[in-house]
């Protein structure tokens, strides 16, 4: 159906592109035309071995690209296996998230596309093309041709670094993804430990982050934490910024998991917030002077020496998943981490004189380099700042909205494509931000030469095929 879908949008000169679960709030899966939902693109699929260089690699799984996160980790367990690194949603499908770039935090993991070896996506004209690395896994001399679940389907294989890397972060706009196969991690347990501290500490020489940035080991002594991140509150409370640092050691050993997360009463207070969210806003609009403590509180509440769960549980942050709230994100090279944090905090000073103030914590997290073409952290280990505000606060898109346009002026931040309030517009931008973007842009010409996988987000980047042919 999939590929009879795709020929008929060619076949007609109509735009085709898929959903992923509807996370993101930017335009990056929009079609005007043929628009296509994932729901039933969600299974587990058979990993035929006879195709591969290493058959007997018990790591690698293959999955429908529709399958959502949080059934995969499922899937993973029941096979005794888990994915490297996550973020903190599971909502997500498998595709969604490494279409744009989506991570976990912790500088010895890429983005959740690294974790990509192979990816099968039906291009224009209904063509089914299996892209990998130039060293693949697969063995073109044991390679049949043909899709493992109907013979009748011809597979073009594509083995080629540089079409691997502009396919595996390109916003659907190549082609849409069938399956992906990944590599895995065994089975593992987290033990996660939340500290409290002051920004001026850990910016400090030989302060947590002063450690991170320089690539010293975080912690004194033999064990390192694997992911580690930070969230802080926006505003000074006795002269410096507070800042809870998370900490997340793996473990393949079994970890007994004794009580619950954070403070006593978090996670109901969590999913409180869930259901109070339109009150809170009124409250802060009202009384903008209840967000500092309001957010100090937030932060505090989840303090824990230790908590231990497996792995897809410790990366989940819960029910605040569902509050109705937006976000953006930002990647920055690593070294600028402390300037562009306390550039933010000039940002929130000046939107909070205006009575305009955060409603939650921001956070940031540490992401490996990756080769993706215009994958957020490409060429560079890289920052992600997330700022989050309860839908409903006055002026909140206009608090977004300059957060995203002064880091990108001032600092080259690189948006988040799923997150991206429209602040990216026009083909001036993206190669100034993203070296490799004319790379990516000539492949993507190839792949999309009919304008096939145009859509509302190729139109605001002035890339779309259809609008550039006369």
């Amino acid at each position: 159906e999939l590929v009879g879908y795709v020929k008929q949008a060619s076949d007609q000169h109509k735009t085709i592109r898929m959903t992923g679960s509807g996370h993101a709030h930017s335009d990056v899966a929009v079609s005007e035309e043929f628009l296509l939902t994932p729901k039933r693109l969600s299974a587990p699929l058979v990993l035929d071995r006879s195709r591969l260089k290493t058959p007997d690699n018990p790591l690698m799984v293959r999955v429908q690209s529709g399958m959502r996160i949080r059934e995969l980790n499922q899937y993973l367990d029941g096979l005794d296996l888990a994915l490297e690194n996550l973020g903190g949603f599971d909502g997500q499908t498998i595709a969604g998230v490494a279409m744009t770039a989506t991570h976990g935090s912790g500088l010895g993991y890429g983005p959740i596309a690294s974790q990509i070896l192979s990816l099968q996506m039906v291009g224009e004209g209904g063509v089914m093309l299996q892209i990998e690395p130039s060293n693949g896994i697969t063995n073109p001399e044991t390679f049949p041709g043909t899709l493992e679940e109907a013979p009748d389907i011809p597979v073009r294989l594509i083995q080629d670094d540089d079409i691997f890397n502009a396919a595996t972060v390109s916003v659907g706009s190549m082609g849409i993804v069938y399956s992906v196969t990944l590599r895995t991690d065994h089975k593992f347990w987290l033990r996660e430990v939340r500290t409290f501290a002051k920004w001026n500490d850990i910016k400090a020489p030989g302060g947590f982050l002063d450690r991170v940035v320089h690539g010293q080991p975080v912690d004194d002594g033999d064990v390192q934490p694997d992911y580690y991140e930070i969230q802080y509150n926006p505003y000074p409370i006795q002269g410096d910024q507070s800042v809870l640092i998370t900490r997340r050691y793996k473990s393949y050993e079994k970890l007994v998991t004794v009580g619950e997360r954070g403070q006593a009463g978090t996670e109901a207070l969590s999913g409180l917030i869930t259901v109070v969210e339109k009150p809170l806003a009124w409250l802060l609009n009202h009384y903008p002077q209840l967000a500092p403590p309001l957010i100090e509180q937030a932060l505090h509440s989840q303090e824990d020496p230790g908590y231990n769960n497996i792995s897809y549980k410790i990366f989940n942050i819960g029910v605040v998943n569902y509050t109705d709230a937006m976000a953006i994100e930002v990647g920055v090279d690593l070294q600028q981490t402390v300037d562009v944090v306390e550039r933010a905090f000039a940002i929130a000073d000046e939107f909070r004189q205006q009575g305009i103030v955060h409603s939650a914590p921001a956070s940031i997290r540490f992401v490996k380099a990756s080769d993706a073409m215009i994958a957020m952290q490409q060429g560079r280990p890289t920052m992600m700042l997330e700022i989050i505000i309860v839908k409903g606060v006055n002026n909140y898109m206009d608090l977004l909205r300059t957060y995203e346009q002064k880091l990108m002026e001032e600092f080259g931040a690189r948006p988040h494509w799923g997150l991206d309030v429209k602040v990216l517009q026009g083909e001036s931008w993206p190669p100034q931000i993203y070296p490799r973007w004319e790379d990516w842009k000539q492949i993507y010409r190839q792949f999309n030469s009919q304008g096939t996988f145009d859509g509302r987000f190729t139109d605001r980047l002035g890339i779309s095929m259809r609008q550039a042919q006369p």
